[in-house]
């Protein structure tokens, strides 16, 4: 395992760290070395601006970096980084971010020290750490702040803090955005099986559903799925709110895009046809809002027929020649004459005719036969 951390040019008092993992206590004026006991990281990466590493603080000997040395000399691999920019300009930013990323290699696990950061530096290298974790594997395996303001003055102890699930809500975040914008829930899925909790796993479960539904174009697997999410997400959250205190707010957002396709049995449509054809319309909808226009002329195409077996009360689901039968509508309600001349009618061509005006029948058709070209779709775009 590997630690990265920062090094000031501050006058550090001896203070007395409390392990953030139980009792372990290490007396000590850099928390690098309370860092090596606590952690026992193979490497520790130190940051070092010019100043840092030569100069020497107000009422010192010797520079924090020659100090630093000397008490953790046979205790660990110690690794500067030389020469950190003391500016914070764009050119600045992305030589820090090249000197994290030359450190860290695929796989790495790595604790991440932010003590004695200076400025924004951070927040720069904790962002620098999460985009190696997507490009490289690596693994945040803590976000550690030794807190010396928070001394206690009778014992000269002060507590150690993980600021992980901090990591861990941004990892969250970003999950719950990604099905919320795409559709794609592995990510989200992936962090509620991580949790190990019975609940949050067939949260998980039914989450992986819902995004193979929309992913498939199978709107009635997506209704089914989404019918059980308000109990699912009510009954992870007591467990996964323990570690994300914000769960409930972000599967709030999941609920509230993805319960208007829930329909506990969609399809029986003697019970329920109305609500089945209107939770498939909100999909296509959907689809198109997200810009995924294949996807929501694909489904429009397939929901005409059953629009129309709706209108004649009948249902698409119990014989596929009633779904034939209304394509046949759509297609003009007449086959092409055979070789002998003769052709076929659908016994539902006159009441469609007198039920439906022209107008709509010519954009049900006009729709069915795809004339309705997508580059004409794609164009509102630009």
């Amino acid at each position: 395992m590997k630690a990265i951390s920062f090094l000031g040019f501050g006058n550090y008092q001896e203070t007395t760290y409390i392990s953030p993992l139980g009792s372990e206590e290490c007396k000590t004026r850099f928390f690098q070395e309370a860092l090596v006991e606590f952690y026992k990281p193979k490497t520790l990466y130190v940051l070092l601006t010019k100043t840092v590493e030569t100069g020497i603080p107000r009422n010192a000997s010797e520079s924090n970096w020659e100090a630093l040395k000397k008490n953790l000399q046979g205790k660990v691999n110690l690794q500067p980084i030389y020469n950190v920019p003391e500016a914070h300009s764009t050119d600045d930013i992305w030589q820090l971010f090249d000197m994290l990323t030359n450190c860290l290699e695929e796989g790495d696990r790595v604790i991440f020290d932010i003590t004695h950061g200076f400025r924004s530096l951070p927040v720069l290298a904790l962002i620098t750490v999460s985009y190696l974790r997507v490009v490289r594997g690596v693994k945040i395996e803590g976000l550690i702040y030794g807190a010396f303001e928070a001394e206690n003055k009778e014992t000269n102890k002060s507590p150690t803090f993980d600021l992980l699930p901090m990591v861990s809500l941004l990892e969250w975040t970003t999950a719950t955005d990604q099905f919320i914008k795409t559709g794609n829930g592995q990510a989200l899925a992936d962090l509620l099986l991580r949790s190990g909790d019975t609940a949050a796993q067939e949260l998980a479960a039914s989450i992986q559903g819902i995004a193979q539904g929309l992913q498939l174009l199978r709107p009635m697997d997506i209704m089914q799925e989404a019918a059980k999410l308000p109990q699912l997400i009510a009954a992870a959250a007591p467990t996964v709110s323990q570690s994300v205190p914000p769960f409930a707010t972000l599967l709030g957002r999941v609920e509230e895009d993805y319960c208007k396709f829930g329909l506990v049995n969609p399809t029986d449509y003697t019970a329920s046809p109305k609500a089945s054809l209107l939770r498939q319309l909100e999909m296509i909808e959907w689809y198109a809002q997200k810009d995924q226009i294949v996807q929501a002329l694909s489904m429009a195409r397939e929901w005409l027929p059953s629009l129309l077996c709706f209108h004649f009360n009948i249902d698409p689901q119990v014989e596929r020649p009633n779904r034939v039968e209304m394509e046949l509508l759509l297609n003009g309600g007449s086959t092409s004459p055979d070789a002998s001349g003769n052709k076929y009618q659908s016994p539902y061509l006159e009441e469609y005719k007198s039920s439906v005006s022209k107008e709509k029948r010519d954009q049900l058709r006009n729709l069915w036969s795809d004339k309705y070209k997508l580059e004409q779709q794609s164009s509102r775009r630009y």
